[in-house]
């Protein structure tokens, strides 16, 4: 090989490794530089995730404290800071002690200030409100007069039992459902005289209507459980729903009165008059909403106008210890004769509210003696409360 060609090859090689060089040095820069901003992209994709993954967890944090609401509860308080007696309600208690009351609670200023319970019984008892269920079944049907489902306490009840229109009673044809909540509808019949009869009946209702109108409607005043349970039919056909399954929805859950139950006829028909039972926390809530005037959490769960109305004087009796509203107990308590309303079951279930002290008594008993005890008691309590 000659010295020029030599050279020329060798000039080749190092041109060639020159070139292989400069390519490895390019393609190293363009794969960091790529690299970079790949890496810089995944950075970007991973603090864009975990940003977003920041908002949906802020965004389900507050999903669940939204609903996730803390359930109402009974708050305690000592009767000294409500300025109420402690000699007092021990002397209550010395009584309750003697008569078969089984629970006693006291809620003064929004809180409960005293509680009593009898061996067996206690916050979770259930007890069977008897007659305090027209209350009940009187502020669910305020509802549905609220939302429209029934126009007005003027409605004639043949609206409603188009049956009636057939009869030859002109009296049976005036009854109103403000009759009905007043218990002078003039059906000419009691508790007394036909309980068991009509509780033993094949359908309440049909029952109902069958007895004779003697009075006009409106005019006196004859305590039947049968005016309630045609309240309760009424509710079920302007609803679509039981007294207790309307109630439920509108009253017992918003109040979280988780404890409530119902009876029902043979038809299926909500036992208003005389089915409801809850325990005594429960039946203190259902006070404590009359009190707020119909607010509880800042809801209007029953129009301030219903709470008015049935719990003022709707109808004066020519006798006993109280008047009447819709289907509600009015009368004074205490020295200064404060005015109160109160809800009354046979063998002495009660809730009473006092509005101008603020205060809520529930008692349940199984105590066939007479109501004067409880009257004394509530007396003795309205006393205590120094104001």
């Amino acid at each position: 090989m000659s010295k020029f060609n030599y050279k020329r090859k060798l000039r080749k090689g190092r041109v060639f490794i020159v070139i292989l060089i400069l390519i490895i040095i390019i393609g190293t820069i363009v794969f960091t530089v790529n690299r970079t901003d790949d890496n810089q992209e995944q950075e970007g994709i991973m603090n864009t995730t975990a940003t977003n993954s920041v908002e949906e967890n802020n965004q389900l944090v507050a999903e669940i404290s939204y609903s996730e609401e803390a359930t109402w509860e009974w708050q305690h308080d000592t009767l000294e800071n409500h300025n109420i007696s402690v000699s007092a309600i021990d002397s209550v208690h010395n009584t309750i002690d003697e008569y078969p009351i089984n629970a006693e609670v006291i809620v003064k200023d929004g809180v409960i200030v005293d509680e009593y319970y009898k061996e067996g019984y206690d916050l979770n008892s259930i007890f069977s409100l008897q007659s305090t269920s027209k209350s009940i079944t009187s502020a669910i049907f305020g509802i549905a007069i609220d939302k429209g489902y029934i126009e007005n306490v003027n409605v004639p009840i043949s609206n409603y039992f188009p049956q009636i229109l057939e009869s030859d009673s002109d009296y049976l044809k005036e009854i109103t459902i403000g009759h009905l909540l007043t218990h002078t509808s003039g059906f000419n019949a009691s508790d007394t005289g036909n309980w068991y009869e009509w509780r033993a009946s094949d359908n309440w209702v049909d029952y109902v209507l069958d007895i004779p109108v003697t009075s006009r409607p409106g005019t006196v005043f004859n305590y039947f459980t049968g005016n309630t349970h045609l309240l309760s039919a009424i509710i079920q056909q302007a609803t679509d729903k039981t007294t207790y399954e309307f109630g439920k929805e509108y009253l017992f859950d918003p109040l979280d009165m988780n404890s409530v139950e119902c009876g029902t006829d043979t038809q299926g028909t909500s036992d208003g008059g005389n089915g409801f039972a809850m325990n005594v926390y429960d039946m203190a809530k259902f006070g404590q909403l009359f009190l707020n005037n119909g607010v509880w959490n800042g809801e209007q769960i029953i129009s301030d106008q219903w709470i008015k109305d049935s719990t003022s004087l709707q109808f004066e009796r020519s006798s006993g210890s109280a008047d009447y509203g819709y289907q509600w107990w009015v009368r004074t308590f205490g020295n200064n004769n404060y005015p109160a309303y109160f809800a009354q079951g046979h063998y002495g279930q009660y809730i009473f509210v006092v509005p101008d002290l603020e205060l809520i008594v529930a008692i349940t008993s199984h105590y066939e003696g007479s109501s004067s005890i409880y009257w004394q008691i509530m007396n003795n309590i309205v006393n205590a409360c120094e104001r």
